[in-house]
This record gives structure tokens, C-alpha cells and sequence, in this order.
């Protein structure tokens, strides 16, 4: 028989921070629904492929399986990319591996726009909220996995930014892009809230475009120069790219 295809959910990349107590995660669903989860184990691999910890049980809660690292683990460890989380899910009797790609950082990067901000830019939107959301925290998760998603996929190491208000503008963007073009599926105000969704749009391109950042580039809490380009790549009038890593 063929395996039931789940969604194993993670927020993007799995950001481990060096020598500290943390907890790991994976939320698995299929149409609409929680996993009923009997029990699970998560290993990490570190960028050499060693184990740092090894088949460690889990906790089960509502369809995600949570595993602790302990600072210990990572205390003596190298940061880097090119970490591996894997994840053995026991789901009604069958045991399904999740996977997940984790960089190994001093420190998380966490967003700086809140709800307070999005209010504070268009007072209307949490009067908006459809019925099935109590406020507008979901769209502010969804664009932050998504810029940092979109990041580190181009090589962009996110997690060393020192100037987090740099992407105050992307996540303005980003989160207006999403709530009006939910909007726009709910009202009818003569494609009013599709218009702004598409000017959002353009302004996220644009924001991502210019991004500056303080960069700690060898992540020991020491800035390198001045604000540097944070895209994936600089744009010069003849000439190659330039790559982050």
C-alpha cells in the first residue's frame, strides 16, 4: 500500500542556537487534520554528517512532535550551515522520516514588525480579520518564513543580520501583500484590496532589492564594516554577480 503523503511542516530552515537549551519541531497534517502521533525521535546531524544526538524521544502534542537540545550538545561545536535535523514519526502503526535542513548560529534573527506596527500603518486591518482569526499574527509568521525562506535559499545568511530593522520594510511589504490579498477573496469593494495586495507586491520586490544590513560575519560579536547589500546577489552596471557563500 502506498504511504499516506503528510504535510511536515517547518517554518523554514531550523535555526539551532550554539550552546543553549532549546526545542526542535515538526507539525504534521493532511486535509485540515493533526497527525495522530504515537510517538516520534529526532536525530541532528551536524555539517560533517556526525551525530550530535541520536534516535532521543519526543514529545507529542496536537499533531507535533518536539525534541529537546540540550546547550551541551552544540557547546563544542562549529557554527555553520549544512546541519540535518531527521525526524521518525510513528503515525497510526507506520514510521514516516521527516527531514528539515538547520544551521547552527549564534543567534536567532526574529522579526521586528508586531501587530502594533501593521495597525499603526492602516488602522482598518485587524477590524478586517475574518472571523477565523483572532488577529493578524498568522500573516506576520507567514511573511517572515517567507523572506527568511526566500533568503536562505539564496544564499543568504539571514541569521548573522545585527540590523534587524532593515527588514522593516520587506516584512510592511510582505504582510500587506498577504492580508489584502486574503481580503480580496472575502469582500467584494471593486478589486480595491487586489489592488493594494499588487502594490505590496511590488514594493516587497523593491524593499528586498535595497536591503542593508550590519553583518557579523564570523558571528563573534563583532560587525564587519558598514552596512552591507543583504540581497542574494549585487546588481552592477556590467559585470557578474556577486554570492553571498
Amino acid at each position: 500500500m502506498t504511504a499516506t503523503l503528510w504535510s511536515a511542516r517547518f517554518d523554514g530552515p531550523t535555526m539551532i542556537e550554539k550552546n543553549k537549551d532549546q526545542d526542535v519541531a515538526v507539525t504534521v497534517e493532511r486535509s485540515g487534520s493533526a497527525a495522530s502521533i504515537s510517538s516520534a525521535t529526532v536525530s541532528v546531524y551536524n555539517q560533517d554528517g556526525a551525530a550530535i544526538k541520536q534516535d532521543v524521544s519526543c514529545t507529542i502534542s496536537g499533531g507535533t512532535a518536539t525534541g529537546a537540545i540540550v546547550a551541551a550538545d552544540t557547546a563544542n561545536e562549529t557554527l555553520s550551515r549544512n546541519w540535518l535535523l531527521q525526524f521518525d514519526v510513528t503515525i497510526s502503526g507506520k514510521v514516516y522520516r521527516f527531514y528539515n535542513d538547520a544551521v547552527l548560529c549564534k543567534a536567532r534573527l526574529y522579526s521586528p514588525v508586531g501587530q502594533s506596527d501593521l495597525i499603526a500603518r492602516h488602522s482598518d486591518v485587524v477590524n478586517l480579520v475574518a472571523t477565523s482569526k483572532a488577529n493578524l499574527q498568522d500573516y506576520i509568521d507567514t511573511a517572515w518564513s517567507d523572506i527568511t525562506g526566500q533568503m536562505y535559499s539564496d544564499a543568504v545568511p539571514f541569521w548573522r543580520f545585527r540590523t534587524p530593522s532593515a527588514l522593516r520594510g520587506a516584512m510592511f511589504a510582505r504582510c500587506f501583500e498577504l492580508i489584502f490579498r486574503d481580503y480580496s477573496t472575502l469582500f467584494d469593494a471593486g478589486d480595491r484590496y487586489s489592488v493594494l495586495s499588487d502594490r505590496y507586491a511590488e514594493q516587497y520586490d523593491r524593499e528586498m532589492d535595497k536591503l542593508r544590513s550590519k553583518i557579523d560575519k564570523d558571528e563573534d560579536n563583532i560587525l564587519d564594516g558598514d552596512s552591507v547589500p543583504a540581497t542574494a546577489s549585487i546588481h552592477l552596471s556590467s559585470g557578474p554577480r556577486r554570492r553571498w557563500l
